[in-house]
């Protein structure tokens, strides 16, 4: 028993020292990049709506040059890294990762913060386990650790989720278990993060909508919010893999140094359809929480932003996908709201929270930290909601992921394959 108490108060007191300090890095990480965007986009919007996509584009192609790392989401080379090289991530891919997502989601490319931010808490973190205290101090397990609290303090920061995003980045890991070692440092280390943000951003949930009073009538419908979000979202996992493997296909011609021009430029034509495709899209969630649209409209915008996004990312940019998958699940509520004719704003609101968390959890194979992170991004009065659309989307989705496959001229990818096979049970 002394010998566990010893283990624990240890192993405590180190991480609670530890992932206090890189998550206040993910914070600041969290705050600059958000700040990097807003001044890009500034620009951005000064430029046709058409162009925009492609000079970010321009600009991910020039980076390329200084750091491989920077091009697609992002999130597949933090779990390889986490999994395959004790947590090594490049230092220089903080500074290269935050332009060329500044630039490509600044300058309408569609796509999310969640893999950027992974990188870029990630590589925070290695600047500590280079500086000669800190290296005698931590052996190779505790630097994979150190690298997950510096992502989870810039994943719990980004969207305002203290717990969701600790789980998320360990949750993200592993398909066949969830470690609690990694774990409660991510927690502590997401709580801080989101305490900087909080003190120098906003503290507001990234969402917000009418109080409402969960019905056990009503949970009926959450299901199958959950389940049309569920196959919406194996849809766009489908579509954007086909489109990866287009990418691959032109990497091979010698053509790779353009691809995330070309990608741009198929985003910029579907923007001057539908502009709301471009950038993040919180703003559009909101509006869907706030208003109905016609059902036609939700349909082609929810097949534009699946394009969008699948050519923006898919062909290099650098760009999330867990806002893109939010997108996804929140038309698709929407969508069922106007299918069921809901005239209760409250019930139309939980149906777009189901659709969005059973999305997430389709889509990164995170059912806890979806259900967890709709809560802290909306409020607990969806957290009925949230919970079942989370699961429905996960039993619907669970056996795909967006993040299963890496680029052939990815580093370490034949062993990344192997891993993913392994844990994952992915189809080669």
């Amino acid at each position: 028993m002394r010998l566990i108490n010893k283990y624990f108060n240890n192993f405590m007191c180190k991480w609670m020292f530890l992932a206090t300090i890189v998550g206040i890095c993910g914070g600041i990480s969290a705050l600059v990049l958000n700040a990097a965007i807003d001044s890009v986009s500034f620009i951005g919007q000064r430029v046709p709506v058409w162009i925009a996509p492609m000079i970010g584009g321009i600009v991910v192609t020039c980076l390329f040059k200084l750091d491989k790392n920077i091009p697609g989401s992002g999130s597949p080379k933090y779990i390889d890294a986490v999994n395959l090289d004790q947590g090594s991530i490049s230092q220089r891919t903080w500074l290269t990762k935050l332009l060329a997502t500044s630039a490509t989601i600044g300058f309408s490319g569609s796509g999310g913060v969640e893999g950027p931010m992974l990188l870029m808490g990630g590589s925070s973190a290695n600047f500590f386990i280079k500086l000669p205290f800190f290296h005698r101090l931590l052996d190779k397990e505790d630097k994979r650790i150190l690298t997950i609290c510096g992502a989870a303090g810039a994943i719990g920061a980004i969207f305002r989720s203290p717990l969701g995003g600790g789980i998320f980045v360990t949750e993200l890991l592993y398909k066949s278990s969830l470690h609690y070692n990694d774990m409660f440092p991510a927690i502590l280390s997401s709580t801080v993060g989101f305490i900087v943000y909080s003190t120098f951003g906003s503290a507001t949930p990234m969402f917000s909508m009418s109080d409402y009073l969960t019905n056990p009538a009503n949970i009926f419908y959450y299901i199958l919010a959950g389940v049309l979000a569920g196959y919406a979202s194996v849809w766009f996992m489908k579509l954007f893999h086909k489109i990866e493997h287009i990418g691959d296909w032109l990497y091979k011609r010698g053509i790779q140094h353009y691809l995330p021009v070309l990608g741009g430029g198929l985003t910029g034509f579907l923007l001057i359809f539908f502009p709301d495709v471009g950038g993040t899209g919180t703003g559009f969630i909101q509006h869907i929480i706030d208003h109905s649209f016609e059902t036609s409209f939700l349909i082609m915008i929810l097949l534009a932003k699946m394009l969008a996004s699948s050519f923006t990312i898919g062909f290099r940019g650098s760009a999330g996908l867990v806002i893109p998958a939010l997108f996804i699940g929140a038309v698709s509520g929407g969508i069922l709201s106007n299918f069921l004719t809901v005239a209760n704003s409250g019930l139309n609101n939980a149906l777009v929270i189901s659709g969005m968390a059973a999305s997430l959890a389709s889509i990164a194979n995170v059912p806890i930290a979806a259900a967890v992170m709709l809560i802290e991004m909306v409020g607990l009065q969806v957290g009925g909601s949230a919970v079942v659309g989370s699961v429905v989307g996960y039993a619907i989705g669970h056996k795909r992921m967006i993040y299963m496959n890496m680029h052939h001229d990815t580093p370490n990818y034949r062993a990344a394959k192997e891993f993913r096979k392994l844990d994952r049970y992915f189809e080669s």
